[in-house]
């Protein structure tokens, strides 16, 4: 098993996996935020963006970590953009034994944090605030919104579990690969200035445009999780496995 960084759609794949797993969702809009749910739906209709990943780590005294996800930002219309491929480094010290493999959806509650996302190197904890995210049970005393909410689900062995100093850095060639395009801009994608995916084969005269499979996922569990009716067929097809962080195992790349 590995934990490098894979292709976008793959990407894109584990992120609706971990997003589904978060908010409980199945496709209609009665389901969003039962059972075991996490995330509140109406924090995710009200998110300006969401950065989705899977993060190592491990270390005796000397701690690090990697990792890879995905993130996308809310159009003027109210849909989402298409998304962009991030890379998860992190280091630190203190009394560390053990290892964690954990999944972590970051909710971006402001323009400002969205807009960090397009940097080529970002440190959550210093350059923007991040703070753990209310609960289904918690959501009516919230008064106190955070540019970023933070969620994390491990069942690793670890002690002291913090963001803050982790380094989300842009992933220029897999957005380039996915997209078709050998320069394009983090910007662009999520201003939704690119297609969402690349033409598929002609049919005729008339170019189909196809999402790859794992991001066509990944825009059903979107729509699911803000309260829309999704795909329900596709929703299906994902199933309720347990991802990376319910196991506490590297998932594969």
């Amino acid at each position: 098993m590995s934990f490098l960084p894979s292709s976008l759609d793959k990407e894109c794949d584990r992120a609706a996996r971990i997003l589904k797993s978060f908010t409980g969702v199945s496709g209609t809009p009665t389901s969003a935020g039962k059972g075991k749910a996490k995330i509140p739906t109406t924090v995710i209709a009200n998110a300006k963006g969401l950065a989705i990943f899977t993060g190592f780590r491990a270390g005796m005294w000397l701690s690090g970590a990697g990792g890879s996800g995905i993130v996308v930002a809310r159009l003027p219309d109210g849909t989402w953009s298409p998304p962009s491929g991030f890379t998860v480094r992190s280091g630190g010290m203190g009394i560390v034994f053990g290892v964690d493999v954990y999944d972590c959806v970051c909710v971006l509650n402001t323009p400002a944090a969205v807009e960090a996302y397009t940097r080529p190197r970002l440190a959550i904890g210093s350059e923007v605030t991040a703070a753990a995210g209310p609960l289904n049970a918690k959501m009516d005393a919230v008064s106190d919104v955070k540019p970023v909410w933070t969620y994390t689900k491990s069942r690793g062995i670890w002690g002291g579990v913090t963001l803050d100093g982790t380094a989300i850095s842009v992933r220029p060639d897999a957005n380039a690969e996915f997209y078709g395009e050998p320069k394009i801009s983090i910007e662009r994608i999520l201003r939704g200035d690119v297609p969402a995916a690349a033409p598929a084969a002609a049919a005729g005269k008339t170019k189909v445009v196809m999402w790859p499979a794992g991001a066509k996922k990944l825009t059903e569990v979107l729509k699911a999780s803000e309260g829309k009716v999704a795909d329900v067929s596709v929703m299906g097809a994902l199933g309720d496995e347990p991802t990376a962080g319910d196991l506490g195992v590297v998932p594969d790349s």
